[in-house]
């Protein structure tokens, strides 16, 4: 497969189009502009993108039937969509027609962007990937006969991709798929990468605990070299869990009479399919991290945080629990892009999100509502005590000085405060702390304003 990275993008907008293609090549992809729709089946054919950012709104055509057309082309590309005008009904209408995502313009930022296309062409470099090698399987039985379940054992570890981002979860299952076709009494995996190697043995029970350490000492002992060398009454086969250039860790079968080389040999292909899952289920949930976060500060984006605040309205209705919101802007943040400049006021907002997350409870959530607005969601928290969090967040702010180069930054923040009550919307929750944060800033700004407007 071509290392080169290809990328379509389709846009009435030739100053956009000439910035995108520029600021992308830069990091080594291929761009293809295009102002309006093009001959897709033959353009598809012959550039053969890994991805398509393409406008939702274009001269006598809907993005959305460009995205209609390319899934009936060729499903597997990932087609990205851009709007200037983010409704939740265009936002449906690309998902459910299979976009991969939807950016609002103007962009958050240019590296943001590039972030979810990069990821969205390694999702489909790797569903390629997946279909070479099972192409490559699928040969290699109709040349040498091999047993049909080998395809089977990786049709069904590919379909835990995107159900699961425990390995623990991708690792029990293959444990019941190779009892399928080898012979054998526990397997054993080390997974290596963390502080601490992660071990599992199945069948979870009925396991002696001499034999699990015996069987821990031939994972933990092995070097990649040689195969481990067991111990008095259980024989072993051991193999790296390797996709790429990556080593995710070891797997070990374990029984009395020893394994042959056909079995060993079955059992190294089947942990390369397992490592390669493992391999897909981290870059999923790493895609599925980037979509909830904001880019720049880590922190949940707008569309995640409103989520996470309609369900905490759910819970609230549910169990009859008190929660409250406060929304904070960072004040005269203008005033220091101009002074300092942009990279300055981004050290600022990370600076910011910082503090904030040291200060607050593991159960309450902090996203970026907006530019420099920031919403805390504290459950089980009234309006008396969510004056608290907020003024101790406010002076925790005011306390924090920001290093940017030469400069030293000191900022403040304003708060606006809101409890929930039974029958509000996110949206009436939200109007209630904007409205008192509008207050905050009216009254000379870095104070809290926590006026009860019902």
């Amino acid at each position: 497969m071509s290392p080169e990275k290809r990328l379509i993008i389709i846009d009435d907008e030739g100053t956009l189009l000439a910035v995108l293609q520029e600021f992308l090549q830069q990091f080594g992809l291929k761009v293809y502009t295009y102002q309006s729709m093009p001959d897709l089946h033959r353009e598809l054919d012959d550039k053969r993108p890994h991805a398509v950012l393409c406008d939702i709104v274009l001269p006598g055509v809907s993005g959305i039937e460009i995205l209609k057309e390319i899934k009936k082309i060729d499903r597997r590309i990932p087609v990205i969509m851009m709007t200037g005008y983010a409704e939740e009904k265009e936002r449906l209408e690309s998902l459910s027609n299979g976009a991969y995502a939807l950016l609002t313009k103007p962009f958050k930022s240019f590296e943001e962007l590039y972030h979810i296309v990069n990821n969205s062409m390694d999702h489909y470099r790797e569903v390629l990937r997946t279909e070479e090698l099972t192409a490559q399987v699928e040969e290699r039985f109709r040349r040498e006969k091999i047993n049909i379940l080998e395809l089977e054992f990786l049709k069904n570890l590919q379909r835990m991709i995107g159900e699961t981002g425990d390995p623990a979860f991708v690792l029990r299952n293959a444990h019941t798929l190779l009892g399928s076709f080898l012979d054998f009494q526990f397997f054993g995996t080390m997974l290596v990468g963390g502080q601490e190697a992660d071990i599992h043995i199945f069948p979870e029970t009925g396991l002696d605990p001499e034999l699990q350490r015996l069987m821990v000492s031939v994972l933990a002992g092995w070097s990649g070299s040689q195969p481990g060398q067991g111990f008095p009454g259980t024989a072993s086969v051991v193999s790296e869990l390797r996709a790429a250039n990556r080593l995710y860790g070891y797997a070990a079968l374990y029984r009395q009479e020893p394994f042959n080389e056909e079995e060993t040999s079955i059992f190294t292909r089947f942990c390369s399919h397992i490592a390669l899952t493992l391999e897909k289920i981290g870059l999923f949930e790493e895609i599925r991290n980037l979509s909830r976060h904001d880019g720049l500060t880590g922190v949940f984006n707008h569309a995640c945080i409103v989520g996470e605040l309609a369900a905490e309205i759910e819970r609230a209705k549910r169990y009859d629990s008190p929660f409250s919101v406060i929304l904070f802007d960072v004040d005269d943040f203008k005033l220091v892009n101009d002074r300092y400049g942009h990279l300055a006021g981004d050290q600022v907002l990370k600076g910011i999100t910082r503090t904030m997350k040291d200060n607050l409870r593991n159960i309450d959530r902090l996203g970026r509502y907006g530019g420099e607005e920031f919403l805390v969601i504290l459950p089980e928290t009234g309006l008396d005590k969510a004056l608290v969090v907020a003024e101790r967040l406010r002076a925790a702010v005011a306390g924090t000085v920001i290093d940017s180069g030469d400069d030293r930054i000191h900022i403040t923040v304003s708060a606006g405060l809101a409890s929930y009550a039974p029958g509000q919307l996110e949206k009436d929750l939200i109007k209630d702390a904007d409205d008192n944060l509008y207050r905050a800033k009216s009254e000379g700004k870095n104070r809290t304003y926590h006026e009860d407007l019902r």
